[in-house]
């Protein structure tokens, strides 16, 4: 049995260890007499005659101290306990020794390591004390071995669960990244996509309304400009774009004679149909969320900065600036094309036109950042030369000038892409299934 501290919760806390000792004499009344001693202050006892008898005890059981007399036949205290300290380091060793026996007990002292010798005749009230004390040293030493081992144990777990943890967490953070990034090339392709999708549908509408080219893609090109110039962010200038693309697309169900009369020269009745298209292009588009801001300003890029535009009557600053925008670049190309004012208009008389008409019909903040545009515009476009070729002459990194569209309304690739090799292979099989002309704009 080992040491161990019987404490009651309603006991003193220096309550006696109890343990179990091992005696060891060849002379038996002594071991009686130290078996009555220990007994009587609680330890368990047991005694042994030899040595030899010892060690084949402790072979098989454990004790916490062990006792024994220097002077006994064939293995001495020395020599006992000498064995003991080196194969049971744990346990407590004394030594009962005469006066006369001080120099096998110095051996002892330094080969069985032991903890105290007592001189016979011995005191009982000393003896218990001194075993008291060994087996309180000997209880603080196990604790604290225990202690040691704990937090050693404590100290592992903790290291392995760290490393765990760490591991996790890369883990995890490698998850969320490559997450991200399919969400983030999702996001990429859903809006190439959305886009790609608002395009054909600005194609459509010009298609509806008799136009050879895309009305809506010049005027957003154009609205995109101001809008940069006035300093807008990516967000009102995304939504701008859309706008433009689908401004008309209320027009979808006028009939084809309002459509093919320029504004000027409607009936009242067919004006008052024809001006419904702002509102009906609201309703279309607003169910969407992503247009809803764009859905605003197509039903108000017809009002007036000086308020007798329409459907509301809005005037000034209570016109969306994207809505003024528009209302700018689309009455341009219409005076430029003729569908506002029944003749065309070269481009020094629309922006005569335009001028005159600044304040009442136009914003002047929006006017005079689009003029600058325009001259800047015609500027580069003097420098950035096209070329229409055959697509048997076009060569992969050339870079398109126009969309290409299939069957004049699926579009294929947009303007400022580059051309692979790739795409000039199935432009060619694909042109020549639908027999249509095979010519691209080519920007150089």
């Amino acid at each position: 049995m080992h040491a161990q501290q019987i404490i009651a919760d309603d006991e003193p806390a220096n309550e006696p260890i109890k343990g179990s000792i091992l005696c060891v004499d060849d002379e038996s009344q002594i071991l009686t007499a130290l078996k009555r001693v220990f007994r009587r202050a609680g330890h368990t006892v047991t005694i042994m005659t030899s040595g030899a008898e010892a060690l084949e005890f402790l072979e098989n059981n454990t004790v916490d101290l062990v006792i024994s007399d220097m002077r006994m036949p064939e293995m001495d205290g020395n020599a006992f306990l000498t064995q003991v300290a080196q194969r049971w380091p744990a346990t407590v060793r004394m030594l009962l020794t005469g006066y006369s026996d001080m120099e096998s007990t110095v051996g002892a002292i330094n080969n069985g390591s032991i903890y105290r010798y007592i001189a016979k005749p011995w005191d009982d009230t000393d003896i218990i004390l001194s075993v008291q004390g060994a087996l309180e040293t000997k209880y603080l030493r196990d604790e604290r071995h225990r202690l040691i081992e704990v937090t050693q144990q404590q100290n592992s777990e903790l290291q392995q669960l760290n490393s765990s943890l760490e591991e996790k967490v890369e883990e995890r953070t490698r998850e969320l990244k490559e997450t991200a990034e399919s969400l983030a090339n999702s996001n990429e392709q859903i809006t190439q996509a959305y886009a790609d999708s608002i395009a054909v549908f600005s194609r459509l509408i010009s298609m509806r309304e008799g136009e050879s080219s895309a009305h809506g893609e010049r005027i957003a090109d154009l609205a995109d400009r101001v809008a940069s110039a006035m300093n807008q962010d990516e967000d009102f200038r995304q939504n701008l774009k859309y706008a433009a693309l689908l401004h008309d697309i209320g027009k979808m169900g006028l009939p084809d004679e309002v459509l093919r009369t320029p504004y000027a020269s409607l009936t009242d009745e067919q004006r008052t149909l024809h001006q419904q298209h702002a509102e009906n292009g609201q309703a279309i588009l607003m169910s969407l969320g992503p247009l809803s801001e764009a859905s605003d300003m197509i039903r108000s890029h017809h009002e007036h900065f000086g308020g007798n535009g329409f459907p509301d009557k809005l005037k000034g600053d209570e016109i969306p600036l994207g809505a003024r925008i528009l209302c700018v670049v689309n009455e341009f190309d219409d005076l430029c094309s003729g569908a506002l004012l029944g003749k065309a208009m070269d481009k020094s008389s629309a922006i005569s036109y335009m001028t005159k008409n600044t304040g009442s019909r136009y914003d002047e903040r929006v006017v005079t950042p689009f003029l600058a545009i325009l001259e800047n515009f015609e500027q580069t476009q003097e420098i950035n030369k096209e070329l229409i070729l055959s697509v048997e002459d076009v060569k992969p990194g050339m870079t398109l000038a126009e969309d290409v569209y299939l069957r004049d309304s699926v579009l294929m690739l947009r303007a400022g892409q580059v051309l692979t090799e790739s795409f000039i292979s199935k432009f060619k099989a694909m042109k020549e299934d639908a027999n249509e002309s095979k010519l691209l704009t080519i920007r150089i």
